[in-house]
């Protein structure tokens, strides 16, 4: 048995959500069949807008070098499905992460259909981290907070992280700051902890009041003053969170956090397609799957700091609003020198993604004044970039775009 075929049995095992069906709902009966694998775990339950993944690593990195075990859950996965169950810092092992999964899938035979891919995912990482006895779960939302899957961690010993929020996802969050807060303040635990990026008024006084009302304490964690040159502006932000929560637990648990010296080293953890750069053909290609105009305007800013100069680049966004299609094409433009258009498609059944038509793509870019090459095919796509003769080039646009092309570089 391989990771490709639990994936199989995965995507054939999960149903749709059937109307009227939440996920809490969903999640609730499935963790009671499989014996409330969650209820003994001490979490740290991570959303926002931005910066969820990387956050989520830099405190895997932090607890694992103060000692502690770990568990880490995170979306998508761009390399392996390992990524989405981490044990120890490292992606599970293939042959052991198909076992719990062989299990838990045959445990939840009585609810095949009834599960999204998403939330047998995020079981399965639960199940797994009981089994495995970690310290701390680290889990990642995968869309806002209130009504997510992972919204059925116990709020014993749990402590909430609350990032950057922006507009995304509107169609299932809401229009505005307020309404898309409210939905990541879902994850305050009651009488707990939430620790929250600086952010806009309107955003921290829609968490102040959720908190209020659970009795928990907010905590929100201030740019840092001084910056390390070596990663982007909202890495630096992403640490200092990080840092700020596990201090928080070593006082609260009775851990050592890292020496000064260790943490110079850790600040480098980075998650696959995060500002990640690849050497490849000659080139030094810029791969990140920011895939929201927040998240472009983010590593826009990044580049111009760090001096870079426009990019030849290959982007395009998985299906969306044609406002979100220009906002995220518009905060590009000022680093992009060509624009190649490419298409994809990623996943099967329900979890299929797909990328906007590149035509429609192209208009954006045509009325935004953005030289561009539409190139539908994502190999042939790459290839061209590649062929570019200046050194630097840029992927990004989507998440899933970045995982299908990191193999090919």
């Amino acid at each position: 048995m391989d990771l490709d075929h639990i994936l199989d049995r995965m995507f054939t095992f999960a149903g749709k959500r059937k109307k009227g069906r939440s996920s809490i709902a969903a999640m609730t009966k499935a963790l009671d069949i499989l014996g409330h694998p969650h209820e003994g775990l001490r979490s740290i339950h991570v959303t926002g807008t931005s910066g969820k993944t990387s956050t989520c690593y830099y405190l895997q990195a932090l607890l694992e070098a103060s000692g502690q075990h770990t568990g880490l859950t995170v979306s998508p996965h761009i390399h392996t499905l390992g990524e989405r169950v981490q044990i120890g810092g490292v992606p599970m092992e293939a042959e052991l992460l198909c076992q719990y999964a062989d299990q838990m899938l045959t445990t939840l035979t009585p609810m095949r259909g009834e599960l999204t891919y998403f939330e047998l995912m995020i079981c399965l990482a639960l199940w797994t981290f009981a089994h495995e006895k970690v310290d701390y779960a680290i889990v990642e939302v995968g869309i806002g907070g209130t009504r997510d899957a992972t919204n059925v961690l116990p709020h014993t010993n749990k402590v909430g992280v609350i990032g950057p929020i922006g507009l995304d996802h509107t169609e299932k969050l809401g229009t505005t700051i307020p309404e898309i807060a409210e939905q990541k303040a879902g994850i305050i635990p009651t009488g707990g902890m939430v620790f929250v990026a600086e952010q806009s008024d309107q955003a921290l006084t829609v968490i102040r009041e959720s908190a209020t009302i659970r009795g928990a304490q907010v905590s929100v964690v201030a740019t840092p003053e001084h910056m390390d040159a070596s990663i982007p502006s909202y890495q630096n932000n992403n640490w200092a969170m990080a840092s700020t929560v596990v201090e928080y637990l070593a006082n609260r648990d009775g851990f050592t956090a890292p020496t000064t010296s260790q943490m110079s080293s850790l600040r480098q953890v980075s998650p696959p397609a995060r500002f990640e750069w690849i050497t490849s053909q000659d080139h030094r290609i810029l791969l990140d799957g920011a895939h929201s105009p927040q998240k472009v305007t983010a590593l826009v800013e990044a580049l111009r700091a760090h001096g870079e100069q426009p990019f030849p680049t290959l982007a395009t966004v998985s299906r969306a609003p044609d406002t979100k299609v220009r906002d995220t094409l518009q905060a590009l433009a000022p680093m992009v020198s060509h624009l190649i258009i490419p298409e994809f498609i990623l996943g099967q059944g329900d979890k299929t993604k797909v990328s906007v038509p590149s035509l429609q793509v192209a208009r954006v870019a045509d009325s935004l004044a953005i030289p561009y090459t539409v190139i539908p095919d994502l190999t042939q796509a790459v290839e061209t970039l590649l062929k570019n003769t200046q050194e630097k080039l840029l992927v990004t646009g989507s998440l899933y775009l970045a995982a299908l092309v990191r193999p090919m570089l």
